[in-house]
């Protein structure tokens, strides 16, 4: 699996050097009523998608930490039935009669 990783940030590394490449074009960004000196077309376009990612791992964070709060709640639950289970096994028969 490390492998797969590593060539995954190759490939991206890759792509996102030739992007940078081919957009070396200037703009001036502005965003309530604040503006930037020009900075190549890349910045503010890898600036947002670093933000959006961050957003998603946090978002992501909250869900896995919720989760993972329910599977062990659950794994307790089956614990304490497993035990009444072995329980009510161990308990002798009883005749009706």
């Amino acid at each position: 699996m490390n492998w797969i990783n590593a060539l995954l940030v190759v490939i991206l590394t890759t792509l996102a050097t030739m992007f940078a490449a081919a957009n070396e074009g200037h703009v001036a960004v502005g965003f309530a009523n604040l503006t930037s000196g020009e900075v190549p077309l890349y910045v503010p376009i890898f600036i947002a998608f670093l933000v959006g990612f961050g957003g998603g791992m946090l978002s992501l964070s909250f869900s896995r930490r919720k989760h993972k709060m329910e599977i062990e709640r659950l794994r307790q639950e089956n614990s304490l039935l497993q035990t009444e289970v072995n329980n009510l096994r161990n308990l002798p028969l009883q005749d009706e009669t």
